[in-house]
């Protein structure tokens, strides 16, 4: 994983190995040395300063989390009444799925997967948090899972590491959860310290082993990308483009070397004029050089007319930048990223539809990442629920929430103003959805309020005095 995030971070240099071999160039310059005394020295330019990164890797980690966190909308209870909306809107409030899905996107696809636990403090407020994937540890019977952390303790030249788990297993009777730590020299785990002590020497508000009875699942999951038999914890999203991105990179750094040494105009001199020079550097100060200042003002040969010229070097570069352009095209390929989402293709439609089959490759991507997360994000406020049972009021009707996902694309208002306003006419959706699709932005109560203003004026059309009469009554004598 740390391989993958260093792709990912564009800390290249760390990772291939074409990246330390860029050869260092000695430059020889003259530093002063007293008044009227100067001395050679070599200056060495550092490979880094010359390994260019063209991080591409990023683009691929980051596209599908911003479809998604476009996408994310509105997440509720599934009841329209009742402790559930509440503690469900509480709930939302506490753990911001909205704000945290895209990093939680980019993290799952650097690392290839990312897990989540459900979380409950002294003070009874219920939310879950995204954790690492490399600090989840599912046992292997499928009973239980470890999510584990180092916390260090002390001053930089004297930290004391330790080892934190969380441990979960599902028996007969229920779940348990335990709270262990270990003591730690350098990377070596040794001895579990109490956790008592452990809580008070660091002034740690750590909670108790507790024993749900009755519970039957773990307060804790995963979600996985591009599992297979072979790999069932998930594979990391940038998996076989790390030969791609380093070949672009030495590419456009091998042409920037090219440029940097032969691309600067050079200034050639008569030989009489750079011995002329040279010998009066020689008596001043003591070396036999020339630098640019001395250049400053000079003489032309009477005999020759032998004058100071500038060499250029006209570097022939087309083959390459179509090489690092054919590069990127088989890593968007390979990664499943359409080019528009790159920018290497114009990414504009007149409409929404056309707009989709430009992003249709980036799109589908998205799409399956969104079905695990939203599967995810349901099983975490379940869990949430089940712990909100055991250790608080109770009562709770434990279900999946509902969870609203909006179009990935943008689209004009107009368009998509009319998209929903045709399903509501339709009978294919509500009225209530429909506002809050049209107005993400609004309120509960707005909505609320938009609604049965809707519904008012709706019942007020409909009342036609023509039509609308009172039935006849005949009042007539015997």
């Amino acid at each position: 994983m740390q391989y993958y995030r260093l792709l990912y971070d564009g800390d290249h240099a760390e990772i291939f190995p074409r990246a330390r071999q860029v050869t260092q160039e000695k430059r020889v310059v003259h530093r002063r040395v007293g008044i009227r005394s100067w001395r050679r020295a070599e200056k060495v330019v550092s490979p880094d300063n010359q390994y260019i990164v063209v991080n591409f890797s990023s683009l691929v980690a980051e596209v599908p989390a911003d479809l998604l966190n476009r996408s994310l909308g509105n997440i509720s209870a599934d009841s329209e009444t009742g402790p559930e909306l509440e503690f469900v809107a509480s709930l939302v409030e506490a753990s911001k799925p909205n704000e945290k899905i895209w990093a939680a996107v980019t993290q799952h696809q650097v690392d290839g997967r990312i897990a989540y636990r459900a979380r409950r403090d002294s003070t009874g407020a219920v939310w879950f948090e995204w954790v690492l994937g490399d600090l989840y540890f599912p046992h292997t019977d499928g009973r239980g899972a470890d999510i584990a952390w180092i916390e260090e303790w002390g001053e930089e030249t004297r930290k004391q590491r330790f080892l934190r788990v969380e441990r979960q297993r599902l028996d007969a009777n229920g779940l348990t959860v335990k709270q262990i730590v270990y003591g730690m020299e350098a990377d070596t785990v040794m001895d579990e310290i109490d956790i008592k002590d452990y809580a008070a020497a660091h002034e740690l508000d750590i909670p108790e082993d507790a024993e749900f009875q009755g519970v039957k699942e773990l307060l804790c999951g995963a979600v996985t990308n591009d599992e297979t038999l072979v790999y069932p914890r998930g594979r990391s999203a940038l998996r076989n483009i790390d030969g791609l991105q380093e070949e672009i990179n030495w590419t456009i750094t091998r042409d920037s070397i090219v440029f940097e040494k032969h691309g600067k105009p050079k200034l050639a001199i008569p030989r009489a004029l750079w011995d002329t020079v040279a010998n009066q550097n020689q008596r001043d100060y003591g070396g036999r050089f020339v630098r640019n200042a001395d250049l400053e003002v000079v003489s032309f040969d009477d005999k020759t007319g032998a004058v100071p010229q500038y060499i250029t070097w006209d570097a022939k570069v087309q083959q390459s930048f179509e090489h690092v352009a054919r590069l990127i095209k088989y890593m968007l390929a390979i990664s499943k990223t359409s080019p528009q989402a790159a920018g290497l293709e114009e990414g504009k439609g007149d409409s929404g539809v056309a707009l989709l089959y430009l992003w249709i490759q980036s799109v589908i991507k998205a799409e399956a990442i969104k079905d695990k997360f939203d599967a995810a994000l349901k099983d975490a406020i379940r869990k949430c629920m089940l712990l909100e049972n055991a250790l608080g009021t109770g009562g709770l009707k434990v279900s999946n929430p509902v969870i609203e996902w909006r179009d990935m694309l943008p689209k004009a208002d107009s368009e998509k103003d009319t998209e929903e306003i045709e399903k509501y006419s339709g009978g294919v959706q509500s009225l209530e959805t429909t506002v809050r699709r049209i107005h993400p932005d609004w309120s509960e109560e707005a909505i609320e309020e938009e609604v049965q203003k809707i519904l008012d004026e709706q019942a007020a059309s409909t009342m036609n005095p023509t039509f609308a009469q009172p039935p006849r009554v005949n009042l007539g004598g015997s």
